[in-house]
């Protein structure tokens, strides 16, 4: 089961990732604030919140707790006004999570099949999804091998395979699993419309927190082209969301602090786990002077006792 806890290990970069993310420190700008809004803009559409639904994959399969698991946490989202992703599934399915009726982003997994890759970019066109993107850092397999996924042979990725993907659809082309300024310029010199910095909860060992390296991912990207930027691993708070965007990211994914609740209660969970982080979320926001998700920057951000700029 996906949400079985594991014993930490030294190399666990999702262990990492969650003392990175709770070593930055706030500090408060109080005079002249105001109570902070949430609406974010993301690919032209505006959402009440910027934590966006994981890219989950074959939660129906694999949840037997919850029946239709997927369909409640995207009833989650469309009820939160939020941004929803989908992963691995096929067609088919993705036709019956879209009756849901929420804004939806598809990732595609790197299959060796390249027709499949294409016929799922464009199902997810025809479908009415928001973008559509691929899951690069699925494909290596723990033996250094190229991953094989439910039966499915995935390959490795050129910036040449980028560019015809982008070039297939008229949707923004979004590539989740970059975690280097290297990665994020190649997919920007390919045309890609959206990077998600994400290690995928720690598939890499002693990988870098997404957080550390996002800076230099920004910094990378510098506004080319419209090109958004989003983070997920260990996004369980509200503080971390804050974190996130002060550093650059339009909006963030929250991931397993939503299997509880959603095994739980179903979507009701789900909601009322997300509204928590949206609470805390917009107190930090009022607290700093931020009234605006947009406004969000790291001069208010401390690391080991020095503003992170």
């Amino acid at each position: 089961m996906m949400n079985e806890p594991k014993t930490p290990q030294a190399s666990d970069a999702g262990a990492i990732t969650r003392r990175y993310l709770d070593s930055i420190l706030i500090e408060e700008r109080l005079i002249d604030a105001r109570e902070a809004s949430l609406d974010t803009e993301i690919f032209g559409r505006t959402y009440k919140t910027p934590i966006m639904m994981p890219a989950f994959s074959h939660l129906n399969t694999f949840m037997k707790e919850r029946e239709k698991a997927m369909q409640a946490y995207m009833t989650a989202a469309r009820d939160l006004g939020a941004l929803n992703w989908v992963g691995m599934c096929e067609n088919e399915e993705f036709a019956e999570f879209m009756e849901v009726g929420v804004p939806t982003v598809r990732i595609v997994k790197p299959y060796a099949d390249r027709d499949k890759v294409f016929s799922q970019i464009a199902f997810a066109e025809a479908c009415g999804a928001v973008a559509v993107g691929m899951d690069i850092d699925h494909i290596f397999g723990s033996d250094g091998r190229c991953d094989v996924v439910m039966g499915e042979a995935m390959t490795r990725q050129t910036a040449e395979d980028l560019r015809a993907y982008t070039a297939a659809t008229k949707l923004p082309f979004v590539v989740k699993g970059v975690l280097s300024a290297a990665d994020a310029k190649k997919c920007v010199e390919s045309g890609v419309r959206g990077l998600l910095v994400s290690h995928h909860h720690g598939r890499m060992p002693f990988a870098v927190p997404p957080l550390m390296v996002l800076p230099e991912i920004v910094k990378a990207v510098n506004g080319a082209a419209g090109v958004e930027i989003f983070v997920d691993c260990g996004i369980d708070t509200g503080a971390d969301v804050y974190k996130a965007l002060a550093l650059g990211a339009r909006a963030a994914a929250a991931g397993r602090v939503l299997i509880p609740p959603l095994v739980k209660s179903g979507a009701e969970g789900v909601v009322e786990q997300v509204e928590k982080m949206n609470a805390q979320l917009r107190m930090l926001m009022g607290f700093t002077g931020r009234a605006k998700t947009s406004e969000l920057r790291p001069d208010v951000l401390w690391l080991d006792g020095k503003r992170m700029a």
